[in-house]
Order: structure tokens, then C-alpha cells, then sequence
């Protein structure tokens, strides 16, 4: 597991990546949107569990704050 905050581009976020947002806010990604709001720059990342639901959005050649990476998952 890596547990260093980090600056990530959003392509290479991965599912089970735990991000922060702008506001603070953070959440484990459960699912990566395509096109957020039918823009093909736009990804939207969403942790939807049984703790929150919440949908950050991002642009695609943006950068994103990755607070820890499980490994484990692919």
C-alpha cells in the first residue's frame, strides 16, 4: 500500500485509489465515469459504498491529489 500524498495525473488513477479533493473531502474510488456531463475532457471519479456516495469530477489531462494507493488491487 502507498500511503504518500502525491500528485497523479486523473488517466492514471485506478479503481481502490483514495483521493482528496479540492475541498478536503476524500473518497475511494469505486467507479471512473467517461466523459463527465458529455464532455470528452471531463472524467468524473465516484466512491459509491456503504460510507458515502460522492463524485469528483476531473479533467482528463488534469492532475488529481492521490492520498493512498492499495496494490493489491489491479
Amino acid at each position: 500500500m502507498t500511503v504518500v500524498p502525491a500528485s497523479l495525473k486523473a488517466t492514471e488513477v485506478q479503481l481502490g485509489d483514495r483521493l482528496r479533493a479540492r475541498s478536503g473531502a476524500e473518497l475511494t474510488v469505486t467507479r471512473i465515469d467517461e466523459e463527465f456531463m458529455g464532455r470528452a475532457d471531463m472524467l468524473a471519479f465516484v466512491e459509491d459504498s456503504e460510507e458515502q456516495w460522492f463524485k469528483m469530477p476531473a479533467l482528463r489531462d488534469g492532475d488529481v491529489e492521490l492520498v493512498r494507493r492499495d496494490d493489491a488491487v489491479d
